[in-house]
């Protein structure tokens, strides 16, 4: 099989899915940057990996060039992300399969703190990605690109207060606070509330995955 990992970052993925596809296979790794490209290459891989430094939406490669696309964690950071689901289709094989794995940003929960300063916290966080209902839309994505047997699954992650805060949360407070949708005070109030929260176990953090999966459709023309 022929592969293509879009938003390969380091390469760690492209390498484990060229293990799965064996040396009579291939993975193709893309980034949009330059500085991930580079760091995939140094850490290597078997002979049938390769990194390419190019972006979703301009696949350097010919029509029907691979028989799966996955992109984990892409679509979210993308402005257009049809054009990135239509160069998926371009590239695959008539029979082949897209995946997206991408959270949906609206649906982070946070409980511990008041309920109108964590909305608008929570959804400045959400408002600040290029795309953060990417996980919503992913159905009506691949669709408008051609594929057909398109089926999303969600489901939920969970993270403990200091992942959360981590990964998370302290983003969303210095986006909600560039945004003006809370100022510095509301915000510190609000932080510390979470961390009164944990402490008394009551911190609770999760958010929606979506994984879709779309078909080329046999008959489409490449």
């Amino acid at each position: 099989m022929r592969v293509l990992d879009v938003g390969c970052g380091t390469g760690d993925d492209a390498r484990a899915v060229a293990e799965i596809v064996g040396p009579s296979g291939r993975c193709v790794g893309v980034d949009a940057s330059s500085m991930m490209v580079d760091e995939a290459r140094r850490r290597g891989g078997p002979p049938h990996v390769e990194f390419v430094l190019a972006p979703a939406d301009a696949l350097p490669f010919g029509d029907a060039s691979f028989d799966a696309v996955r992109a984990e964690r892409v679509f979210q950071h993308l402005r257009e992300p049809d054009a990135a689901a239509r160069e998926a289709f371009r590239v695959l094989a008539c029979g082949g399969r897209a995946l997206l794995l991408d959270q949906d940003w609206e649906t982070l929960v946070v409980a511990g703190a008041g309920r109108a300063a964590t909305r608008r916290i929570l959804n400045a966080f959400a408002d600040r990605l290029a795309n953060g209902w990417a996980g919503r839309n992913q159905y009506a994505t691949l669709k408008r690109a051609g594929f057909d047997e398109v089926a999303v699954t969600p489901f939920f992650v969970t993270l403990p207060f200091g992942a959360a805060y981590a990964l998370l949360l302290d983003d969303a407070v210095e986006s909600a606070k560039e945004s003006g949708a809370v100022g510095g005070e509301e915000a510190e109030e609000w932080v510390r509330e979470l961390l009164a929260a944990h402490g008394r176990g009551e911190f609770y953090c999760a958010f929606g995955l979506f994984a879709a999966i779309g078909r080329k459709p046999p008959e489409s023309q490449a």
